[in-house]
């Protein structure tokens, strides 16, 4: 009698078949999934900058610097509700805002010169749009005592597309960007 040793050609292509059929099933969701992972990873990114914000702003050095202050509050700061947003990159290297104490500070705690002109915030991002187009932005609240931190060209759905949101603070949640209040 003859003994069998191994699995047959048409066994093998079986296999193989069924195999492929699963990988195909599998990927979609894994994409899904590992974009859901980079969307979470730029949320996270924009806490930790609106964090670095609160913290900073509560800096004795930051409070007494008045070039500090002026990139905060004064006319077209950070926090000024009449401003209405401001991208982090629009400082230039040139700028006083940049060396400021404020400006340090953030840097500081997040680890990124978020404020020099050119600062490639793309670098930093991992959601598809905003890897594409993303530039971290900072809309302030109608009070100028609180700030919400977004990503301009970003998705919080896997599924849709990036949006460039321009909007005010009120608005921010009904939007589509990744945003950290």
């Amino acid at each position: 009698m003859k003994q069998n040793k191994g699995f047959s050609l048409v066994e093998l292509i079986i296999v193989i078949a069924i195999m492929a059929i699963l990988v195909g099933i599998i990927t979609p969701v894994m994409i899904k999934y590992i974009e859901k992972t980079n969307i979470s990873a730029d949320t996270q990114l924009c806490d930790s900058i609106h964090e670095a914000f609160v913290i900073a702003m509560s800096n004795p050095d930051v409070i007494t610097d008045d070039v500090s202050q002026e990139m905060l509050f004064g006319s077209g700061g950070l926090l000024d509700p009449s401003a209405g947003g401001s991208r982090l990159d629009i400082y230039g290297s040139g700028s006083s805002w940049v060396n400021s104490e404020f400006a340090k500070e953030v840097t500081d705690i997040v680890g990124v010169d978020l404020f020099t002109m050119g600062c490639n915030h793309k670098q930093y991002l991992k959601s598809k749009g905003a890897r594409d187009n993303g530039i971290i932005c900072v809309v302030p609240n109608s009070t100028g005592t609180d700030c919400a931190v977004y990503i301009a060209w970003s998705s919080r759905n896997p599924d849709e597309a990036a949006e460039n949101y321009t909007g005010s603070y009120s608005g921010i949640e009904s939007s589509n960007v990744i945003f950290v209040k």
